[in-house]
């Protein structure tokens, strides 16, 4: 990840400059004498649009200084880790700045930043216009039984989260997941800082290729979430999807005693894109008596995150939460071993390659059980925490779940019974 657009504030700065120069006077005559290229499409979002949508995303940055606790607003300051923000506007700004300074001289970025340059200026109007253009159609399933896969009975899958950064910390992980020899591998969504085609294949695909498992011998799936959709999912649909030869964006990987059911929860964020309800449930009544774990990139509840009970996932997913046995999910970049709530074994595993704090200091909502977090502080990274993926044994009716980090340690393990 680029370091040099690392935290709230410069991104911010960055930010707010390029919306003044968008509105400029100045701006406007290069657009009228074809300095920069205006939209020909019919349809296409016009400047208005876009300095709209950044003027949004900004007073979005205001009401989330607003509401973020002293603590959380520090943990985005100046510190060592990337201010990854929620909002889709600002994660382009930081995806075309990141493209716009490749091959240039760093001191390009050095403060103060005016935005007044308009090559810097046009490429950030390009890539809101890509956004601005909507959604990549969604891929829906014709059949209840379609995007089955057979599960061997001996399968070893990795599952590993928010992992798409290109970082070091994600090539040691991918580099343990090798050692490992899954026969599957499942990342459970994120590409940064906005899932456009080219992150996708420079930060996802190419570090898989150099130091991942070969695709001849393992087979390679992918989630969708919410920063693979911030640049309207093309990245992810076309470029992830295709060069995995995976159908869409769910799927169910099954044999006799178990099923890995992998929904996306991010076309609709923190939600259930229909018509997967009506396939989710197919497969949870017609699973043979199979054990179902649930695999997505959000997660179903939380010990930190605010307002993580009432979105659509809930809605949708609630009436059958009781033939579900664990659910494995990302988003917040953590490992967490929770026990038994809401009837289900839930394991998070965001803690793939994007920094976080340690200690992750007093919990939120105390009543979801914790039987274990990975808390333990980096030796190459002072203060943040080390980053892993979870391995998934499977022998018949007997599943060995071990949580292994970017080094080999075997932070936790644990047996899962069908």
């Amino acid at each position: 990840m680029n370091p040099l657009v690392t935290n709230r504030e410069q991104l911010l700065h960055i930010a707010a400059a390029t919306l003044a120069t968008l509105e400029s006077e100045s701006f406007q005559a290069k657009l009228d004498e074809g300095a920069v290229e205006a939209p020909a499409e019919p349809g296409a979002p016009s400047l208005d649009m876009v300095t709209n949508s950044l003027s949004e995303s900004l007073e979005w940055a205001r009401m989330e200084e607003q509401t973020l606790d002293s603590a959380e607003l520090e943990a985005v300051g100046p510190g060592p880790a990337p201010y990854i923000p929620s909002n889709q506007v600002l994660s382009l700004v930081q995806s075309a700045y990141e493209e716009y300074l490749e091959g240039k001289e760093e001191d390009l970025l050095e403060e103060p930043f005016d935005g007044t340059d308009v090559g810097w200026a046009s490429v950030a109007l390009e890539k809101i216009k890509s956004w601005l253009k909507g959604k990549r159609k969604f891929v829906s399933h014709k059949n209840l039984t379609d995007f089955r896969y057979d599960l061997p009975a001996n399968a070893v899958v990795a599952l590993f989260a928010d992992w798409g950064t290109g970082e070091p910390t994600a090539v040691r992980v991918m580099e343990q997941i090798k050692k490992a020899a899954p026969t599957h591998a499942i990342h459970m969504g994120d590409v940064y800082y906005a899932g456009t085609p080219g992150q996708a294949k420079k930060r996802f695909l190419d570090v898989i290729d150099q130091h991942g498992p070969s695709r001849q011998a393992c087979r390679y799936f992918s989630l969708n979430a919410n920063h693979d959709m911030y640049s309207g999912g093309y990245g992810y649909f076309d470029t992830i999807l295709r060069g995995f030869g995976q159908e869409a964006s769910y799927f169910n990987l099954r044999n006799e005693h178990w099923q890995l059911i992998g929904i996306d929860s991010g076309y609709e964020e923190h939600g259930l894109k229909d018509p997967q309800k009506d396939w989710v449930a197919a497969q949870l009544s017609g699973g043979g008596g199979a054990k179902s774990i649930m695999v997505s990139h959000h997660q179903y509840f939380s010990s930190y995150e605010k307002g993580a009970y009432n979105r659509a996932l809930h809605t949708k997913m609630g009436p059958m939460l009781g033939q579900v046995f664990a659910w494995f999910w990302g988003h917040e970049h953590r490992c967490m071993i929770f026990g038994d709530h809401l009837g289900i074994k839930a394991r998070c595993i965001g803690h793939g390659a994007i920094p976080e704090a340690v200690p992750f200091g007093a919990r939120k909502f105390p009543d979801v059980p914790v039987i274990a977090s990975d808390e333990r502080e980096s030796p190459q990274d002072p203060g943040m925490g080390i980053h892993g993926f979870a391995l998934l044994r499977l022998a018949g009716r007997q599943m060995d779940v071990s949580y292994i980090d970017e080094f080999g340690t075997v932070f936790f393990k644990e047996q899962l019974t069908a």
